[in-house]
């Protein structure tokens, strides 16, 4: 392994409500998303799904969020505003 593992991806310590179901806005066919999925493709539609309930807060504390979520944009300060950024720009 190329170095040290995020816990929060680590599929041991999942627990039964980290994998969940969500209706896809297009076909209300259901998509199965885990915590860390961001967006995943409808397998009926293809439409783009999001994850409502994704929570990268760990984006302001982990000292390997820069290698895990890339490197931050000039302009923008954290690694939390550059997903807030995508998010209010993937909804518009």
């Amino acid at each position: 392994m190329n170095g040290p593992r995020c816990p929060g991806q680590d599929i041991r310590r999942l627990k039964p409500e980290d994998v969940f179901n969500v209706p896809c806005p297009r076909c209300k066919s259901e998509v199965e998303f885990f915590k860390d999925d961001s967006s995943l493709k409808c397998p009926s539609c293809g439409a783009k799904v999001h994850n409502p309930k994704i929570d990268l807060g760990c984006a302001t504390w982990c000292a390997f969020a820069e290698q895990c979520l890339g490197e931050t944009p000039a302009g923008i300060e954290s690694l939390r505003d550059r997903l807030d950024a995508n998010a209010r720009k993937e909804t518009s």
